[in-house]
C-alpha cells in the first residue's frame, strides 16, 4: 500500500443551489439544450419555459465562479449547479405553467436526476407520473 503522500485529492465542486458536491457535471446549458429539443413536441409549452429557462441561465453565468467544474458534456467550466437543483427548478417551471401529467411522466423519464429517490421523484409518485 502506497503511502497516503502519494494521492492527490481531488478538489470538491459544490453547487451554489443546494451546497452538495457536484457529482454528475452536467452543465444547465447543455441539459437546457436538451430540454429544448424535448419542447419541439410542445410548442406551447416551449413558448412559455424557454424564456424563463434563459434568464435563469443568464443569472447562473453572471455567479460562475473559478470554484466551477467543467461539464462533462460540453467541456466548458460553467457546472456550477447540479443537475438535480436544475431540473427541480425547470419541474418547478412546467408546474406554473400547469403542464398536464403526461408532460410530468416524459420529463421524469428523460431528466430525472433524483438519483437518491429522496427529493422530487417522491412527489412524483405522489402525483403518480413514476
Amino acid at each position: 500500500m502506497l503511502p497516503n503522500k502519494h494521492f492527490a485529492s481531488e478538489p470538491q465542486f459544490l453547487c451554489s443551489v443546494c451546497s452538495q458536491a457536484i457529482t454528475n457535471p452536467l452543465c444547465p446549458t447543455c441539459l437546457t439544450t436538451e430540454i429544448q429539443a424535448w419542447l419541439t413536441l410542445y410548442p406551447d409549452l416551449r413558448r412559455g419555459l424557454l424564456p424563463k429557462l434563459f434568464k435563469y441561465l443568464h443569472d447562473i453565468e453572471e455567479k460562475v465562479t473559478d470554484s466551477t467544474t467543467s461539464c462533462l458534456k460540453c467541456k466548458n467550466k460553467r457546472a456550477s449547479i447540479c443537475p438535480y437543483c436544475f431540473t427541480d427548478y425547470v419541474l418547478n417551471q412546467l408546474k406554473r405553467l400547469n403542464a398536464n401529467r403526461i408532460i410530468l411522466k416524459e420529463f421524469f423519464e428523460f431528466f430525472n436526476f433524483d438519483l437518491d429517490h429522496t427529493g422530487y421523484s417522491k412527489e412524483a409518485e405522489h402525483l403518480g407520473v413514476i
